[in-house]
This record gives structure tokens, sequence and C-alpha cells, in this order.
């Protein structure tokens, strides 16, 4: 992998505000469960087919996505607003260290959706070896919603960008 090109100060972008302020593992189900349907709305724009998975095999990925005859296995996340940084769960529970979606996902890829404005692609080795390669170089934050003391990398989007471990997917226009 080719060196960072643009350095930016290390830091959120935007703001210290970057996690939805949800309660409840109830909420967290509820908001994922909203925004799967915005992904389902962007895949049947496509032509894709896609199954949703569901029970223990959930853990590996969250959907099949059928494109060019191919199945592609997609990891979804989202975000309620637009944001100039992709936040990545590094340990799911301090407590347990148990790992975060990053290192047990068996997903090719992650679709990373940001209010109603963007869907971005990333390749989940490309972003995997850019992390374990850039880690140091990232402000890293702890969040005690939801699965327990959860620990998470924030990297400014423009980094990822122009080392091309993601592009683009889709620029959705409201009400489209």
């Amino acid at each position: 992998m080719q060196e960072i090109i643009r350095k930016e100060k290390v830091g959120v972008i935007g703001g210290t505000k970057q996690f939805k302020k949800l309660e409840t593992k109830k909420e967290l189900f509820q908001f994922s469960n909203e925004k799967e349907k915005i992904f389902d709305l962007f895949y049947k724009s496509q032509r894709w087919e896609v199954k949703r998975i569901t029970g223990e095999k959930n853990k590996d990925y969250d959907c099949l996505i059928k494109k060019d005859g191919i199945w592609y296995k997609i990891e979804e996340k989202y975000r309620d607003k637009e944001w100039e940084d992709l936040i990545v769960e590094l340990i799911q529970d301090t407590k347990t260290n148990a790992p975060g979606w990053i290192y047990y996902t068996k997903a090719q890829y992650l679709f990373y959706g940001m209010g109603d404005k963007i869907i971005y692609v990333f390749d989940i080795k490309k972003l995997k070896n850019f992390i374990d390669k850039y880690k140091n170089n990232y402000e890293t934050k702890y969040s005690k919603k939801g699965w327990g003391n959860t620990k998470f990398i924030i990297i400014p989007m423009p980094i990822l960008l122009d080392n091309k471990v993601g592009k683009i997917l889709c620029k959705i226009v409201k009400g489209s």
C-alpha cells in the first residue's frame, strides 16, 4: 500500500458528536433496521438482488447482493448524518477484549451510509490493512452505549478516498 497522500490534523472533522445518541440496544437495533430500508432501496435502484442475513450468520455479514451474476458479502454501517470521517469499531467490549466487527466480519465490502446523502464502499481487506498499518496515526474514542465499553478509530474520509481504500458508491437525492 502506498504511503498516506494527505496528512491532516488527527481528530474528528465536524465536531465531537460523532455517535447518534442511542441509549439502549433496542434503540440501536431499531436504528439499524430503519437504515436497512435505505440500503434496500439503493440495491433495488441498481437492480441488484439482495438477501438479508439473520441469526448467527448475521455476525459474519449483513447481506448478500448479486451484481452481474456474482454474490457479494456486505457489511452495512450507517450514520445519522453526513460526516467527513469513518468510524470503525476496533474492540466491541474492552472488558472482555471482544474484537470489533472489522476483525470478525467475513464481508468482502463495507457499505457506509451517511444521512440521506451518500453511500461509500470500502474493500474490507484494504480497510483492515490500512487500519493495521496506520492505526497509531488516528484518534480513538470509547463509547459505553450498546455492547459495553467500545473502542473506535476515527479516520478522515479524504485520507481513505485519496489512498483508494474506498470510494463514493452513490450520492443519494432525497425523494428519488
